[in-house]
């Protein structure tokens, strides 16, 4: 873009008239600023995505352009410069002439008394007057003023005015009326570029009026530039009025600067969130505009940062759909895959094996991102419809499962009953030999439905504290019994295979610390010597073959836990 704007500068910098590329130079810098908005925009993005030192700032890099761009401006201004000073010279020898004509007409009011010559001298300064192109602007009224002082005084003092004051006097007298009347009408025009035009167009135009009747000329140039006055206080109290709100406005105009940046930095990731910030986007174009004008070069500025902006939006937006388009067609075939993934294991009986492959496989398509919105809703349905067939499957066959459990919680608590009444003989090696073999009978025996565990294995660890208190067992025998049994409870609760793994990381965790614990009291028994230091050398290994001793009742468990 900056290519082609350097392109067109270059065009219109090979025209001979400066005035008639004016418009053509100030549409190309403002989108040249437009687009280095733009740029900066992006360069800001680029590196707040990247890590920097906290003391680094963000710090624009031109177009590689810019000098050549700048160097293109330099080269205009300095010829607007030069048609500039040209101009006021031309303007200065103009202001010179008419100065000398004015010197010429006052010598001809007081000298002159031959009334032909007089009129035909008059006639040809008034055609070179008004061949004589532009004065300085500040100079233009005092001249014109003294020049139609001058005429008066000619029409007046010069006989001639007498031959011609019963027509020309008359004839200005009606066109100043007329002027009057046309000036009043200028209360009712309300656009005040317009009533602005208007109003220097009429005091030119009375300007260019011959004399008037010398007993009404005060008087109606009075009224006349009093109607004119009342517009032009009009006028300025209007450009008042804009400046008053200017600073306000050019206020909000950075604060939708600032909300088209903010969301420039959104991620638009499908069509709902593209909608939605290219209504925002919207919505702050027509914001803009009904906010009224800034200051022209701070309203130009800030409108070619708005400008930029939504510009880069839509180019992202258009960008993202285009890549968008590529992502639905890769995202189509994984979910196809995983289609295809789950028709292999619809009909598999490995029902936990199968359970947990689906599971991730709808994790899996989770993760995958949208297909087309016109195909997203078919491929679920395939890939639902082949994991509710196998689902349906696996609850037909747990239904055969649940009807087996409650079977089983029948035979357990028999069992309990059974275990209650059981008599302890007084031989300890028999007692034990037969609560060992009916713990073998209780662990061969199935599942209990889930929400009855807890009541059966309570009820069953309560009944063997009691038996094995009434036969005097040994801690171990005790302790292991209740780790089966707390083990069953473990295998048929809801999440019995992740409690099983916690227990197992419990464990290695607790060999660990023992160990370590073990390396310590080692460690400390070469550190007594003296008088004493026996004694507490036996007291450490104490606890040394205590240690130990935890050590493989914990291993003894894990044999259990991974049998």
């Amino acid at each position: 873009m900056k290519n082609e704007l350097i392109v067109k500068l270059r065009e219109l910098l090979t025209s001979e008239e400066i005035g008639s590329i004016r418009d053509g130079i100030r549409e190309i810098r403002n989108d040249w600023k437009a687009e280095t908005a733009k740029e900066r925009q992006i360069q800001l993005e680029a590196f707040k995505a990247e890590e920097h030192p906290e003391d680094v700032e963000f710090v624009y890099a031109p177009h590689e352009m810019e000098g050549e761009f700048q160097t293109l401006l330099k080269m205009y201004e300095d010829r607007v410069e030069e048609h500039g000073k040209k101009l006021a010279a031309e303007r200065q020898v103009n202001l010179e002439k008419k100065q000398a004509i004015l010197a010429e007409m006052d010598a001809l009011i007081k000298d002159e008394q031959n009334i032909g010559k007089a009129f035909s001298t008059h006639k040809g300064l008034k055609e070179q007057w008004d061949a004589i192109g532009d004065v300085p602007g500040d100079k233009y009224h005092d001249l014109q003023e003294k020049w139609q002082r001058l005429n008066h005084e000619f029409f007046y003092n010069i006989n001639i005015y007498k031959t011609l004051q019963d027509h020309d006097l008359k004839i200005n007298l009606k066109m100043k009326e007329e002027m009057i009347e046309e000036a009043k009408k200028l209360a009712e025009v309300t656009v005040f570029s317009d009533l602005e035009v208007l109003v220097k167009k009429y005091q030119r135009e009375w300007m260019n009026i011959g004399p008037s009747p010398r007993e009404t000329f005060k008087e109606l140039g009075d009224m006349f530039f009093g109607i004119l006055r009342e517009s032009q206080n009009r006028i300025q109290a209007h450009y008042d009025e804009i400046h008053k709100h200017s600073d306000e406005n050019l206020a909000r105009k950075k604060e939708l600067v600032a909300k088209m940046s903010e969301i420039l930095t959104m991620e638009i990731t499908n069509a709902s969130t593209s909608n939605r910030w290219t209504d925002d986007v919207l919505k702050l174009q027509e914001e803009w505009r009904t906010i009224g004008w800034a200051r022209k070069k701070e309203n130009e500025e800030v409108w070619q940062e708005f400008r930029g902006l939504c510009d880069l939006f839509f180019s992202k937006r258009n960008a993202l759909f285009e890549e968008k388009r590529g992502a639905y067609k890769v995202n189509k075939e994984k979910k196809e895959a995983l289609i295809e993934r789950a028709r292999t294991i619809q009909n598999s009986e490995d029902w936990r094996g199968a359970t947990d492959e689906l599971k991730r496989l709808q994790e899996e398509w989770k993760a995958v991102g949208s297909a087309d919105p016109r195909e997203e809703q078919k491929l679920w349905q395939r890939f639902r419809s082949t994991c509710d067939h196998f689902f349906a499957r696996k609850k037909e066959n747990f239904s055969k499962v649940v009807e087996e459990q409650a079977q089983n919680l029948t035979l357990k608590q028999d069992m309990l009953v059974e275990l209650e009444a059981l008599e302890i003989t007084g031989n300890k090696g028999a007692d034990l030999a037969a609560l060992k073999a009916f713990g073998e009978r209780w662990h061969g025996v199935g599942f209990v439905p889930k929400d009855k565990v807890k009541e059966v294995m309570d009820r069953y660890n309560q009944l063997l504290d009691v038996k094995y208190g009434q036969i005097n067992a040994d801690r171990e025998q005790r302790e292991m019994s209740n780790f089966r049994s707390r083990l069953d409870s473990i295998k048929g609760s809801a999440n019995g295979e992740g409690q099983m793994k916690r227990e197992r990381s419990f464990m290695r965790e607790k060999i660990d610390k023992l160990k370590h614990q073990i390396a310590q009291y080692e460690n400390n028994m070469g550190i007594f010597t003296g008088k004493g230091a026996e004694a507490l050398r036996k007291d450490i290994e104490k606890k040394i073959k205590a240690t130990e001793r935890e050590i493989d009742d914990i291993k003894k468990k894990m044999d259990l836990l991974n049998g």
